[in-house]
C-alpha cells in the first residue's frame, strides 16, 4: 500500500501552535513533541504505573461507559457479522475498576480488551485536564472553545469514521497510528449503516489491516490515497473536519487526549439531519428530478451566498441572507411546521 506523507512540524509547543498554517493546509499535520512537557506524558516516561496512579488519584469517581471485548476480536472494535450490533459489550463502571482490571492482565498472553471511549477530560479528571491542555487563544476559538476528551484502554482499533469537528489529538502513553482519508474517499470506504453505529458516526465495514478486495474492490483506491500518521508519546496530530480516520493503539495500556471544536455557530444545526431528510425526500426520485434538485442545491446551498441575493431587494432576503440566530429560529420553526403536516 502506498500512502501520502503526512507533513511533520518540529518545535511546536502548546503555546505556539500555528493554527493559521494548519487551517490553510487543510490536511493532516503531525506536531512532533507538541505535549512532551505535559505531566501525564512525563509520568509515562517513568512508568505505566505512574500514569495509572495519576489517573486514579485525580478521578472524580463518576460512573463512566467502558467497552469490553473478547480476545478473539484482535483489538478491532466494530460490528457483528450482520451489522445489527457490535462485537463488544458496554457497561457502566468506574475508572479505578477499569485500570485495576487492565493492570491485572498485564502478564497475560491473551486477554480481554477494555476501552474507555471519549470521556470528557474536564469533567471526569478536571485537575488533570487543567494541567494537560493546549492554548486556544486563536480567534477561531472565541465562540468555539474546544472540548477535551480522554481515551484510555488496552490495545484497540477504532474503525475508520469521520467527525464533524476539527481535531488536535495528543498521544500521551503508548504508540498510535492514524490512517486518514480525505472526505472524497467515502465511496471507497464502504460505510456501515446509519444506525447502529459504534460511537455515533458511520464507520467502515472493511478491515484495513486485512483488506478483502473481492468483497470491497474500491478499498484498494482508498488505501492508495491514505495518509499514515505514526505518533509517539508527546506527539500531536491535527486533522480537518470530516476526514475519515482509523485509530490504532498498539500497547497494553494507552492514553490519548484530543480537543474537538466546531467552526459553525451552534444554531445552524446538524448537517446530518439534512442528509437524512435528503434520503427521505430526494434519494428515490427519478434521475432527471434528482439532477434538477442537485442544480438547486448547488445554487442555494453549495454556491455563493451573495450571488443568490444580489438581484433581490433587501426587504425580501429572509433565510436567503447570511444566517443569524433569529433567522435560524424562524427557518427551524417553518421546517418543523412542514414536517408535522
Amino acid at each position: 500500500m502506498t500512502a501520502n506523507q503526512v507533513l511533520v512540524l518540529e518545535g511546536i509547543s502548546p503555546d505556539n501552535i500555528p493554527f493559521d498554517d494548519l487551517f490553510a493546509l487543510n490536511k493532516p499535520v503531525i506536531l512532533k513533541g507538541l505535549v512532551n512537557n505535559w505531566p501525564l506524558v512525563q509520568a509515562g516516561k517513568q512508568s505505566v504505573e505512574q500514569v495509572m496512579a495519576q489517573l486514579t488519584e485525580n478521578d472524580t469517581g463518576r460512573p463512566l461507559l467502558a467497552y469490553r471485548a473478547p480476545a478473539h476480536i484482535k483489538s478491532r472494535f466494530g460490528y457483528n457479522d450482520t451489522c445489527t450490533g457490535f462485537n463488544y459489550s458496554s457497561e457502566k463502571t468506574r475508572l479505578s475498576d477499569v485500570l485495576a482490571q487492565i493492570k491485572a492482565g498485564f502478564s497475560d498472553d491473551e486477554h480481554e480488551y477494555l476501552y474507555i471511549n471519549s470521556l470528557r477530560f474536564d469533567q471526569g479528571l478536571p485537575e488533570l485536564s487543567k494541567a494537560n491542555t493546549l492554548n486556544f487563544s486563536h480567534p477561531e476559538f472565541i465562540n468555539n472553545q474546544p472540548v477535551p476528551k480522554i481515551w484510555i484502554g488496552t490495545e484497540s482499533v477504532a474503525a475508520a469514521h469521520f467527525d464533524q469537528p476539527k481535531n488536535v489529538a495528543c498521544c500521551v502513553l503508548g504508540k498510535r497510528r492514524f490512517t486518514l482519508f480525505s472526505p472524497e474517499q467515502v465511496d471507497n470506504l464502504y460505510p456501515g449503516p446509519l444506525s447502529p453505529t459504534p460511537g455515533g458516526q458511520v464507520v467502515t465495514t472493511a478491515n484495513l489491516d486485512e483488506p478483502d478486495f473481492e468483497k470491497f474492490p474500491r478499498l484498494k483506491t482508498a488505501l492508495e490515497n491514505a495518509w499514515i500518521a505514526d505518533l509517539e508519546p508527546g506527539d500531536g496530530l491535527y486533522y480537518p473536519s470530516m476526514w475519515w480516520h482509523e485509530v490504532r493503539a498498539f500497547d497494553r495500556f494507552n492514553v490519548m487526549v484530543n480537543f474537538w471544536w466546531m467552526t459553525a455557530k451552534p444554531y445552524l444545526g446538524n448537517p446530518m439531519d439534512l442528509l437524512m431528510h435528503g434520503m427521505l425526500t430526494l434519494r428515490d426520485k427519478p434521475a432527471e428530478e434528482k439532477a434538477a434538485w442537485r442544480a438547486l442545491f448547488d445554487y442555494y446551498v453549495f454556491g455563493e451566498g451573495e450571488k443568490v441575493i444580489e438581484h433581490l431587494p433587501v426587504e425580501c432576503h429572509g433565510p436567503l441572507a447570511q444566517m443569524d440566530e433569529l433567522s435560524a429560529r424562524r427557518l427551524r420553526a417553518m421546517l418543523l411546521n412542514n414536517l408535522n403536516r
